[in-house]
């Protein structure tokens, strides 16, 4: 016989009890030769004779035990043999997300012969390995399409050797790391240069208004603190935010004593499953604990120390370092106090430059020391150095680090600005006094020291600013409370005592009790009371949500008047609040193509300043030698370098690459925070870009622009013999009992649609008792019914389904009136059941997938705002075309499949159309991802979720409108500061040149300085102005 290996990923084992239950059930089956449950590498081996076994019959005996299996391979081995395979690598076009990823692996892992699946997004294919003799590479390809995907063969193997396949994929990291000290998109250019010049980087976006970098990298080359050295070494702060897949944790430990209590913490955590790294720090009183995720929890860690006689804090510093890095904390306290050093400093030094002669002329000429070492020169240099040098010294520092690197930033116009003032200041003095005091020193010291000092004021205002666009991620991140309290079961007694815990500690499927005004700590399920939920800071809906038993509640919701027991489904980063975070983050790191262009200038910008800047001392030279004339603004004895060095000097601090650089990311930052808060997330940059230039908008019908829920929406009862006075109540009753046992989302609507007209509660049972229920998949269900409105004695027969069901199968009959009303009713795309009593007809149910009561005004507006509609569906032509009707929609598509409806937004976009795509489903994904901007509505599957470009919150359809609305505001907001941050620089620069001269208009160092630091600043606060904008 045939011996053949299986080596399965089994997800979910957490214990040894778990390995001895899959033992257990592998042990009874037939044809297992040995196996073996490993739960550290959560896996099982095993070998099995398979003409008696299949691998089939080995995962559904592990998944009866509770756990998640996935093939990884199978190997079928002869003695002394190796089996031979084939192996096909197929192209896929159309995946955009995991998601698809997953879809298609578990397509493709459970067709016969398939032994090993591996998809690549990045790559897009796939490589399969598989039994040519059951499968072939055709059933792979219309699989794939099947499911609204793209495939063609690339390569085909045949007789490979039954070992792990080759595989192209790239294995790399992709760090997130905070970068302090950028002012303006030629840092941001700098760094994304620097870092893809260096071997092992694949690619890197940087953030300026998120001051974040994403790096993607190849870790068998750098690690993350390579990077970060990089960044450092250019004249940057980096910091690692996100961390690698192994859990860490850092905890305080408080009750060590001496070295035996913490080598007691660390032998004994050690042991716990899936502890990876163990690091006690005695003297800190602290401890550093790395666990893989899958095998174990923080409060496993805990709980373990905390039986040991310890008591263990978490302190978790990654969110509070996003959120301080969100508002800007240390870069505010930092130019807060460099500013008011250099404020007080400056002082003096514009006191004895401007005040002082006016107050007391012959007392700054005063020689002191040497001859020509004027008094009111010596105060001003002393005062000047600790600016020039000291709070200073940061310009110096990064510029010279940017240089390094033939990088040019802000830092270095003001660098040089300021050195050359105090350079040519110095020289003056030093001249006069070589001289013996004549001629009188000209002296730049209040330029140099005012010029920083407005500088630094400038980025004080504008990290404020700039911590104000960040406020809507950062009320987000702080929504998750940071306690829970945890009911246990004590199993000795089975009483029900309560725990607080941090948030941080809680695993799915605790169960955690909710008081009112509580903050919701996971993604749960009601399990037991009733409550009203806000929801508003989530979804922007701002009527509290009443939750039942059953109902899903979500993280960072505050509860009302209620309490309620809720079990944990989701925890962690898989929270709702900590996906919509991610999603928000990401997109205000993603950059909008409009970008594009100010970092182009910017790769520019410095050098051609400094250009201006040497060009404009060269031509004041030429023209005051030629004319010995000075500009009326100067003092008619200042010396000509005096005045020619001071137009160069205004022209390098007037310029201004920061305010090019903040147009794009801080409307984009406040934009997409602003959307957050209403309930609309969208995904960066390039859906804001791309929303004013749509011109057609296809919805798909089932649960966009309907409810996607079968509803009662007509009703005939009919009189019977055994029931002469049969009445609408009576029928229901009965019908609703029997439908109450069924599965069928027709009979499920029916139930509830019986329930709320019998005004019975949510979860309460009818009155009629139901016994011989069958159901028959497809057709339609009988059973006896008893204790009913009209008899609570007598048992009836009823039988519910289609036509085909009643008259075939229990042979009801139906006259030529009820033909045509069922006839009636599926022209205006309905469903149709019929329900029968003791064999005779007594009831129709017309069923319709109700419109949203919104989608007419939705269209409407829409169509106001010159954008075409058209509706798309898998549904047939009646219905189809009878939602249409409803909501205005002269367009439609039906009998579409998710392949066609791709391939209709192709055809949309080959006429030339700009096309939105707004729907729900996993058959909407793949035309979402091909149109220019894909909306998926509330309720989405994560692959319609991941592959938009926007995802609503809410289930109003209104908030398509407000999203293009709002996408379309914030582009014209990018617009307005990118002209003025353009107009800004094209007049400011020739002023500072010295075109306005002849009418005695000049722009003095100190009044550049300050116009360029409020250029920045007027930026910030134009994107600001969107956190104003209201829903149309």
């Amino acid at each position: 016989t045939d011996m053949t290996h299986v080596m399965l990923e089994v997800v979910g084992m957490t214990c040894q009890s778990c390995v001895k239950a899959i033992n257990t059930a592998l042990s009874v089956l037939p044809g297992i030769h040995s196996y073996s449950v490993s739960l550290e590498t959560n896996s099982a081996s095993v070998y099995y004779d398979q003409g008696l076994v299949s691998s089939n019959d080995i995962i559904e005996a592990i998944d009866e035990c509770g756990f998640a299996v996935a093939l990884n391979s199978e190997l079928a081995c002869m003695p002394n043999t190796i089996q031979k395979h084939s192996q096909v690598c197929l192209s896929i076009r159309g995946m955009t997300c995991e998601s698809c990823v997953n879809s298609i692996t578990n397509i493709l892992i459970t067709m016969s012969g398939v032994l090993s699946v591996l998809v690549s997004l990045s790559s897009e294919s796939a490589v399969i390995k598989f039994d040519p003799v059951l499968a072939s590479h055709h059933e792979f390809v219309t699989a794939i399409e099947d499911a609204g995907f793209d495939a063609s063969v690339v390569t085909i193997s045949h007789d490979i050797n039954d070992s792990s396949f080759d595989s192209s994929f790239d294995h790399t990291s992709n760090p997130k790391p905070s970068v302090q000290g950028m002012t303006c998109a030629s840092c941001v250019a700098s760094i994304e240069r620097h870092l893809q010049s260096q071997l092992g980087i694949v690619s890197c976006k940087v953030a300026l208004s998120l001051e974040r970098a994403e790096v993607e990298f190849d870790p068998s080359v750098l690690s993350e603190q390579n990077i970060s050295e990089m960044i450092n070494d250019i004249g940057f702060e980096a910091r690692t935010l996100v961390l690698s897949d192994i859990g860490t944790v850092d905890l305080g430990i408080l009750g060590m004593t001496c070295g035996s209590c913490s080598g007691k913490i660390e032998r004994e955590v050690s042991k716990l499953a899936g502890m990876s790294k163990v690091s006690i720090n005695l003297l800190g009183q602290s401890g550093k604990f790395e666990y893989k995720k899958n095998l174990i929890g923080v409060r496993d860690i805990v709980d373990k120390i905390e039986a040991l006689g310890f008591h263990a804090v978490i302190a978790e510093a990654g969110s509070h370092l996003q959120v301080e890095s969100l508002s800007r904390t240390r870069e505010i306290r930092k130019w807060r106090k460099a500013f008011w050093t250099s404020f007080y400093l400056a002082i003096p030094v514009s006191f004895t430059s401007m005040i002082l002669p006016m107050l007391i002329p012959d007392i700054i000429d005063i020689d002191v020391i040497f001859p020509g070492l004027k008094l009111g020169d010596l105060i001003m240099m002393l005062f000047t150095i600790p600016i020039q040098f000291g709070t200073g010294q940061q310009f110096y520092r990064a510029s010279y680090k940017a240089l390094k690197h033939n990088s040019y930033t802000m830092d270095v116009l003001v660098t040089l600005g300021t050195t050359l003032a105090f350079a040519f200041s110095i020289l003056s003095m030093l001249n006069t006094i070589v001289r013996g005091g004549t001629p009188r020193a000209q002296v730049f010291f209040e330029t140099s020291s005012t010029l920083i000092t407005f500088v630094m004021l400038g980025r004080y205002l504008e990290n404020m600013a700039k911590a104000k666009t960040g406020s809507a991620l950062s009320k987000l991140m702080s929504l998750a409370p940071s306690k829970a309290t945890l009911l246990e079961t004590n199993k000795t007694t089975g009483v029900l005592s309560e725990r607080e815990l941090p948030s941080d500690l809680i695993k799915v499927g605790d169960l955690l009790k909710i008081v009112p005004g509580d903050r919701i700590p996971a993604d749960g399920t009601v399990e037991f009371g009733v409550t009203e939920i806000d929801e508003s800071l989530i979804t922007g809906e701002p009527v509290p949500v009443t939750k039942y038993v059953k109902d899903k509640v979500i993280t960072g919701t505050v509860n009302g008047s209620g309490m309620v027991y809720i079990r944990a489904d989701r925890v962690g980063n898989d929270t709702t609040l900590s996906q919509i975070v991610k999603l928000v983050s990401d997109a205000q790191t993603s950059k909008a193509p409009i970008q594009n262009i100010a970092d182009k200038i910017a790769g520019i910008f410095v050098p051609t300043v400094i250009f201006l800047g040497a060009a404009t001392f060269i031509m004041w030279i030429c023209i005051i030698q030629a004319t010995q004339w000075i500009p009326a603004s100067f003092p008619a004895d200042s010396h000509w370098l005096f005045v020619c060095l001071s137009m160069c000097i205004s022209v390098i601090v007037v310029a201004c690459p920061c305010a090019l650089g903040l147009a794009t990311p801080t409307a984009v930052m406040v934009g997409t925070g602003v959307g957050a808060k209403l309930g609309i997330l969208i995904k960066g940059g390039g859906p804001l870009e791309m929303a004013h230039k749509i011109s057609k908008i296809v919805f798909d019908k089932t649960g966009t622009l309907t409810k996607g829920k079968m509803s009662l929406v007509e009703m005939c009862v009919y009189p019977i013999p055994d029931i002469p006075k049969l009445t609408e109540k009576m029928l229901l009753g009965m019908v609703g009992a029997a439908e109450n046992n069924s599965e069928h989302p027709l009979g499920k609507s029916i139930a509830i649609h019986a329930r709320q007209r019998l005004m019975l509660p949510q979860h309460a049972a009818f009155s009629e008792t139901i016994s011989d229920f069958h159901a028959v998949p497809g057709s339609g269900i009988s059973c006896h019914v008893s204790n009913t409105a009209f008899s609570k004695t007598e048992s009836y027969v009823l039988q519910i389904g289609s036509h085909q069901y009643l008259s075939k199968q229990h042979h009801i009959q139906f006259t030529d009136v009820h033909m045509a009303t069922k006839v009636k009713h599926e022209k205006q795309g309905r469903t149709v059941i019929f329900a029968a009593v003791n064999g005779h007809l007594a009831g129709l149910f017309a069923l319709a997938d109700i419109l949203k009561s919104e989608s007419l005004l939705v269209v409407r507006a829409l169509q106001r705002m010159k954008v075409q509609v058209a509706m798309v569906t898998g549904d047939q032509e009646y219905t189809a075309h009878a939602i249409a009707k409803q909501c205005g929609i002269t367009e439609v598509h039906f009998g579409t499949s998710p392949q066609g409806k791709k391939r209709l937004i192709e055809a949309m976009q080959n006429e030339g159309h700009i096309v939105a795509m707004v729907g729900d489903g996993i058959n909407d994904s793949a035309s979402l991802a091909q149109s220019d901007m894909g909306i998926a509505v509330y309720g989405g599957t994560d692959v319609a979720v991941e592959a938009a470009s926007v995802v609503l919150m809410r289930p109003d359809l209104t908030d398509v409108v407000t999203a293009m609305d709002l996408s379309r505001t914030i582009f014209r907001r990018i617009w307005i500061n990118f002209i003025w941050a353009s107009v800004y620089n094209m007049c400011m620069i020739p002023l500072a040149m010295g075109i306005g001269t002849p009418w005695g208009i000049t722009l003095p160092a100190m009044v550049s300085g300050l116009a360029m630091s409020m250029s920045s600043v007027s930026v910030v606060v134009s994107s600001l102005l969107l956190r104003n904008y209201q829903r149309p």
